[in-house]
């Protein structure tokens, strides 16, 4: 009976490192979309639009080797800009 060969897998840590990086870009993708989202209510908030602003920067220098706390960051910033716009009675 012949043996057929087998694909090899790419080692553990490769596979890991791609994983990241797509998640990182997923990640930084979903960022900018609800950032784009806040911006259009907060015309006139520029404490609002500071966080935006920095939640854009982190999300554009998110690359593969970034860590999620970085995009925890970014999502930090979004956070306060949408608590900030529900207390000033832009959101509901």
């Amino acid at each position: 009976m012949t043996t057929l060969p087998h694909h090899v897998p790419a080692s553990p840590a490769a596979r890991s490192e791609e994983s990241q990086a797509h998640d990182n870009y997923v990640l930084a993708t979903r960022v900018v979309h609800r950032a784009e989202t806040l911006l259009a209510a907060a015309e006139g908030l520029p404490t609002v639009l500071t966080h935006i602003e920095r939640a854009f920067a982190v999300a554009l220098s998110v690359t593969a080797k970034s860590t999620w706390a970085e995009i925890r960051t970014a999502r930090d910033h979004l956070d306060a800009a949408q608590d900030q716009l529900f207390l000033a009675g832009h959101l509901r």
